[in-house]
């Protein structure tokens, strides 16, 4: 994996031009949704004014015939209509209107397809997939539910001996009982990473965030680790790192096999990235898969016309978490008491 400085280094030299020009894009839609707006609410001023002017002084005109006022105001309806729809005629032709439809698209063939070419040429960028619900539930963190999976920008890879694929993931549940006007409860949105190996690992062993009870009392929304059947986890195992145990919980059927695989090096790498990222972060060690989710709530290759290209946060964002993630797989690997030839059963 390269490092921060190359990519860097990269990004200047090589897409720098891509940005500049997808920067003016980018203003020039956002311009242009800028007027749309404007421009939206003269029709209703115009029918506004009309009504407090013609209509209402007509009504109250104890003379005036009431089919007559209604007509009127229809008319003015009509005319409202009208020019509300040959203004986004209108505007439909002015420049900044194709920026804006292209920007998000042109974004990802510029700048994100060079960017996966760049970390290796033989991965795969496949903008409109994402996990299924089985990929998601199979980590066996996640109680199974009917959850609403949404997603992009799949990224297939390998390296060494070892697949994977990472991708952007929004999941969501409604529950059964709600409160009037809340939606779904966000079960996971962010970073979702899952490495195949060639061999099994001895034990399954499954680390969460720590959320203390003032956390819990004091949060006014559903959090991730409520769709987390703990109980079901195996046994609480204290890590030999104060560090990671004041951020994390982990559990597994057996405390000792565990152990073997909790390395202190492995921890100090889940704790950086949490640290890095600043969001939950959680994982899954299950017969031949790790599974890791870092719940941020970021979309990194989407780019929305509100944010600034001059900002390059979200691609190092990216990029970091990425080499975080494969610094994790490559830890593993490198373990050899972690491993069996043998799968084994949930049950």
């Amino acid at each position: 994996m390269k490092t921060l400085a190359e990519f860097n280094t990269f990004v200047d030299q090589q897409l720098d031009a891509q940005l500049q020009q997808l920067e003016k894009q980018r203003k020039a839609g956002q311009a242009w949704v800028r007027r749309m707006r404007i421009l939206g609410v003269v029709p209703v001023i115009i029918f506004f004014v009309f009504l407090m002017w013609v209509v209402i002084p007509r009504q109250e005109n104890s003379g005036a015939n009431s089919l007559s006022v209604f007509l009127i105001l229809g008319a003015g309806i009509v005319i409202t209509l009208g020019l509300s729809f040959a203004l986004r005629r209108y505007m439909a032709k002015q420049k900044g209107m194709q920026e804006m439809v292209d920007y998000k698209q042109d974004f990802k063939n510029k700048v994100i397809q060079p960017i996966i070419r760049f970390i290796d040429p033989a991965f795969t960028y496949q903008p409109l997939n994402h996990a299924s619900y089985e990929e998601f539930t199979e980590s066996g963190l996640f109680a199974r539910k009917a959850y609403n999976i949404t997603g992009n920008d799949q990224v297939f890879g390998k390296t060494g001996d070892l697949t994977f694929q990472w991708c952007d993931l929004k999941v969501t549940h409604m529950p059964t009982v709600t409160l009037r006007g809340l939606g779904a409860d966000v079960v996971f949105e962010g970073t979702y990473f899952m490495a195949q190996f060639p061999r099994y690992f001895n034990t399954p062993v499954y680390i969460v965030p720590r959320v203390t009870m003032m956390e819990s009392l004091t949060s006014a929304t559903q959090t991730d680790t409520d769709y987390i059947e703990t109980w079901n986890l195996g046994k609480k195992v204290t890590a030999a790192d104060a560090a990671f145990n004041k951020v994390f919980m982990a559990y597994a059927k057996d405390a000792d096999e565990a152990q073997q695989l909790l390395t202190v090096s492995l921890l100090e790498k889940i704790t950086r990235l949490q640290e890095r990222s600043q969001a939950p972060l959680f994982l899954s060690f299950y017969n031949n898969r790790i599974y890791i989710g870092i719940s941020h709530g970021e979309d990194y290759f989407e780019a929305g016309l509100q944010d600034s290209l001059t900002d390059r946060r979200l691609l190092t964002n990216f990029y970091m978490d990425f080499a975080g993630l494969l610094e994790i797989v490559d830890d593993l690997r490198q373990n050899g008491s972690i491993w069996t030839s043998i799968a084994f059963s949930r049950s």
